[in-house]
């Protein structure tokens, strides 16, 4: 739970199926091409799983993004930011790297009663 006295934060989770090979080139264009974004429309990158937890050659990886934003208000931030032209040019790119890709929003659970009082978030 976020400080007392703001809001509740909201985690984005982004789950991504790469393309066999692709998890290094991947996680350097992350990096270099899309996190410094994210970060300028609010989000907070938490943590960079990686699943197998393996380097081995031919194995299919998957990775688990988690970001946290500054409550309802990050969250309509992040959104309506998210249609700019330089957002959806990373993503066509990025789908050399990508065989499929998922987007969740969550919270804490004893936040959600909080966050249904201050409105709508569905995505």
């Amino acid at each position: 739970m976020s400080d007392e006295g703001c809001e509740p934060p909201i985690f984005v989770l982004d789950e991504l199926v790469l393309r066999p090979g692709m998890l290094e080139p991947f996680m350097a264009a992350l990096e270099q091409d899309y996190r410094p974004g994210a970060e300028a429309r609010g989000q907070r990158l938490l943590h960079r799983w990686v699943t197998p937890p393996t380097t081995a050659a031919g194995a299919e990886h998957a990775v688990l993004l988690v970001w946290q934003l500054d409550g309802v208000a990050g969250f309509w931030t992040m959104r309506s930011q998210n249609a700019t032209p330089e957002v959806v040019a990373w993503w066509a790119d990025a789908e050399r790297f990508i065989r499929s890709r998922t987007r969740r929003f969550a919270a804490e659970s004893e936040a959600l009663a909080g966050l249904d009082a201050l409105g709508r978030i569905h995505a």
